[in-house]
């Protein structure tokens, strides 16, 4: 929906004042609230064309932003909440902009507040063709709340959205909870799949202060939420050596919650078309239990299914599964923690994601470990395909985890390894590069809590 604001001279001023606190340079968030009849604002988000006055009062649309109701203050009264403001290089007068519009679409506009859709859309065409460089950032603007929608045969943007998921799983699987993580800034420039994709850690908001980093610090309050913290110590330097130097790029964050650490990376040396799949590998440093997902996507134009037996790479992966499966078992004792799967290797198949939303929200998908997999290939109850071929879709498989249950079970240490040594994860590494896979690692060390106190945070939303 769109929607029009004509601020008061003291409302400019308030913006003005905000921008010169917040440089757009610096990337940081902010917004501003004001008050409006509650007629013109029935529901929703819009994007705004935000009009200041200038020395004659005639309204100018100097900025555009995203604006949501906050609450209701009166009966007849809406607070707003204006984000994503955007200083225009080249204003224009409102009058203009309305001036173009069609009779048709004239007659319905609302001087100030939410317009109906047809208009709506009419005032952003005329916007667009008065100043056609704004496109890009109208775009921008809807992208950060209805998320970055991208071409479906953009393997650069299935690969972002790949990462984005794989990165929300690594915090999930740690326990931890880390909004900054779904708080993210589409790409600046169009994808294409003949370049590596950006890291999706690159794209994450610059929302959290930075964190000095030290062993022998105090945990401050501000510390039982996750912090971003920017500060390479050695630890995180022998993390990223890890990586090798034959990698493109690494991006890398890292969090404090709770006692423990997160380090998170986003690792690729390919172009997007080279891309031939994607990795978690999730290392509990503490536990030392390592859990590696390959992701595997459902063909949403034959079904919604996933063929193995079309899928040129899996023999070669599942070879490479099978045989860190047998490696890990040599490291199981009697007196391990029970595992309910104790191999390390995990296959998730979920659909192709043309929106990468702004929430905390991973693609749906089914979970296998490797050994249910190749079960399942035998499964007759799979051989459903044109003259029986095996395919995998949500109609035909008897049972899988999903998103809540995979993750859960790993912070708990129910699935996974026991007893593995960071050499069986840098083998890894390699090995994801070899078979051109992209790698989002999760490595996590500190306390250990029982499973008790991580229940009682998150009933407390901690």
């Amino acid at each position: 929906m769109v929607a029009i604001i004509r601020c008061t001279e003291q409302e400019t001023d308030h913006v003005e004042f905000k921008e010169k606190m917040y440089p757009a340079a610096r990337r940081e968030r902010w917004s501003w609230t004001i008050t409006r009849p509650r007629e013109f604002w029935p529901k929703g988000s819009h994007v705004t064309l935000i009009a200041t006055p200038d020395a004659n009062q005639q309204p100018w649309v100097t900025r555009l932003g995203m604006t949501k109701r906050v609450r209701q203050v009166s009966d007849l009264q809406q607070k707003l909440e204006i984000s994503q403001t955007t200083l225009i290089d080249r204003p224009v007068p409102l009058d203009t902009v309305l001036n173009c519009l069609h009779d048709r679409h004239r007659r319905h506009v609302v001087a100030e507040g939410q317009q109906k859709e047809a208009t709506g859309k009419a005032v952003l065409a005329a916007l667009i063709e008065l100043r056609p460089e704004l496109r890009n950032t109208l775009l921008y603007i809807s992208a950060t709340v209805d998320g970055y929608r991208m071409p479906a045969d953009s393997k650069a943007g299935q690969a972002l959205a790949t990462q984005r998921d794989a990165t929300l799983a690594v915090a999930r699987m740690a326990g931890m909870s880390i909004p900054q993580l779904a708080q993210w800034d589409p790409p600046a420039e169009q994808l294409y799949d003949d370049r590596p994709p950006p890291a999706y850690l690159d794209l994450l908001s610059r929302t959290a202060p930075s964190a000095p980093s030290s062993r022998t610090r105090e945990s401050s309050p501000a510390e039982e939420n996750a912090l971003e913290d920017h500060l390479i110590n050695r630890d995180t330097e022998n993390l990223l050596g890890w990586f090798g130097s034959q990698t493109a790029h690494v991006a890398w964050r890292q969090f404090k919650q709770h006692g423990q650490t997160l380090f998170v990376a986003n690792a690729n040396r390919s172009s997007a078309e080279r891309i031939s799949g994607a990795d978690i590998i999730y290392y509990n440093d503490t536990r030392q239990n390592l859990v590696l997902v390959q992701y595997k996507k459902l063909n949403a134009r034959r079904g919604g299914y996933y063929y193995p037996d079309s899928d040129r790479n899996l023999n070669r992966e599942l070879v490479r599964l099978r045989a860190m499966d047998r490696y890990a078992a040599h490291f199981r004792r009697s007196e391990d923690d029970h595992r309910l799967s104790p191999d390390p290797s995990w296959i998730k198949l979920c659909p192709p994601d043309t929106v990468i939303p702004q929430a905390d929200v991973m693609v749906p998908g089914m979970y296998f470990s490797r050994t249910h997999f190749e079960r399942l290939r035998q499964d007759p109850r799979l051989h459903t395909g044109r003259k029986k071929a095996v395919r995998f879709g949500y109609a035909n498989v008897p049972s899988y985890l999903d998103n809540t249950m995979f993750t859960r079970l790993v912070e708990t240490g129910m699935i996974g390894t026991t007893g593995v040594g960071t050499d069986l994860v840098r083998r890894q590494i390699t090995r994801s590069y070899k078979l051109g896979h992209m790698v989002i690692m999760g490595v996590v060390s500190g306390e250990d809590a029982p499973q008790s106190d991580r229940n009682t945070r998150r009933r407390q939303g901690r």
